[in-house]
């Protein structure tokens, strides 16, 4: 299996709304795939997980992540690795989960801070 070429990390905050929509579709499939292979439950990818800019960005970290782990370039051990990192961010979204508390069937917003 090859992934193509290998490109810089993307950064969703730079893209163009065109771009965007389709990197985030993208990435939908590939989540709902990842949810589907590794049976992650609603504590660490909540139904809500697109309303969640954090949750957004660590799981697109982690698909490129996956990208470079299985390129024809990679080292031998660079699955290991790669599952390194999805137990890592596995975690982060855990905790960014636990600030919101959103379920399968209730999405919650973020508690508000006051201004700095």
């Amino acid at each position: 299996m090859t992934f193509g070429q290998l490109t810089g990390p993307l950064h969703l905050p730079s893209l163009s709304g065109v771009v965007r929509e389709r990197v985030k579709a993208e990435l939908r499939a590939w989540v709902a795939e990842l949810v589907r292979r590794f049976c992650v439950d609603a504590r660490a990818i909540p139904p809500c997980w697109e309303e969640h800019g954090g949750m957004v960005e660590a799981l697109l970290a982690l698909k490129d992540h996956e990208r470079a782990c299985f390129a024809q370039s990679a080292a031998p051990t660079a699955a290991v690795d790669w599952l390194r990192a999805l137990q890592d961010v596995t975690h982060l979204l855990r905790e960014l989960n636990a600030v919101t508390q959103c379920t399968m069937r209730e999405h919650r917003d973020p508690p508000q801070r006051p201004a700095l």
